[in-house]
């Protein structure tokens, strides 16, 4: 296989790895920095396995970092990686696991952390969940950041608003 086919066919596969961390990362309602502290790793590195990129040239984590963020996303590693089930010799074209693993398994799954968990949880904790699916990103942000305090406002605003009108 000629050296650039193979770097496009390898960059496939980080780049399919990075957006699997990213949809558990954001389905569990944490964010970059609080799932590396969950994990014992940098956000750093987190961010580059979701850009698929580490110092301008393609992404390549060490499998202890897979094995570390399954970990602190409570899934089983199989999860995170792409094409797990199929013989490496194409560009990945795997939309998430592809193999004979029922997942999610049990409704909590794919539920985000409760506030607990995303707020005081440490490495290595077994996770609890929120009882529900948030209905919106502004429950989710509840969720994470509690209620608004005094002089926040409710509810964010509409960003389809044009300046000095509401929403009324």
């Amino acid at each position: 296989m000629a050296r650039r086919e193979e770097r496009r066919f390898w960059i496939s596969y980080g780049s399919r790895l990075g957006r699997n961390l990213y949809q558990l990362r954001t389905m569990r309602g944490l964010s970059q920095e609080r799932l590396a502290e969950l994990a014992g790793i940098s956000r750093n590195i987190i961010s580059n396995i979701e850009r698929n990129e580490n110092n301008g040239k393609p992404g390549d984590p060490v499998l202890s970092t897979v094995y570390l963020l399954a970990r602190a996303l409570h899934v089983p590693p199989a999860v995170l990686l792409p094409g797990g089930d199929q013989i490496v010799h194409e560009i990945c074209r795997a939309e998430g696991p592809q193999m004979d693993l029922v997942w999610p398994a049990r409704p909590e799954d794919s539920l985000p952390f409760d506030a607990h968990h995303l707020h005081e949880g440490k490495p290595g904790d077994t996770p609890a969940f929120a009882h529900h699916p948030p209905q919106s990103l502004e429950e989710l942000g509840r969720e994470i950041l509690g209620p608004p305090t005094e002089g926040e406002p409710e509810s964010l605003p509409d960003p389809n608003l044009q300046a000095g009108q509401s929403g009324d």
